[in-house]
């Protein structure tokens, strides 16, 4: 379903909504270049919990609560995500990044409500 439609149509509408919200100067294509420069992270060893609370620094309706930052990125004293540099030193010290923030009951439990994994 995800390839089904063109996903830089949505992504412009959402760059023109918020772009008076960002310091854009006016740019449609912002939006779009972040999502692509997220994805060239991800595929670049990006630490997961970098990743992640970047984007949620960068969203307009989760941005005004920082804790979401902090709970993403972990306890240094307990999660290797918070112990690991922004890119990851290999495939399998991201794989324990992501698997780790993916059950963190923490993350989980501060998942959006209407969430529909499974349709």
């Amino acid at each position: 379903e995800g390839f089904v439609t063109e996903p830089t149509l949505d992504w412009c509408k959402y760059a023109r909504k918020h772009t008076t919200k960002r310091d854009h100067k006016n740019e449609d294509n912002w939006y779009p270049r972040a999502k692509i420069e997220t994805a060239r992270r991800k595929l670049c060893l990006g630490n997961p919990a970098h990743v992640l609370s970047d984007e949620l620094r960068d969203n307009v309706h989760v941005s005004k609560v920082p804790a979401f930052q902090h709970v993403a990125m972990g306890d240094g004293r307990v999660h290797a995500r918070a112990r690991a540099l922004a890119t990851c030193s290999s495939v399998e010290e991201q794989i324990t990044c992501l698997v780790e923030l993916a059950t963190d009951p923490n993350v989980l439990g501060r998942q959006y409500i209407g969430l529909e994994t499974l349709r």
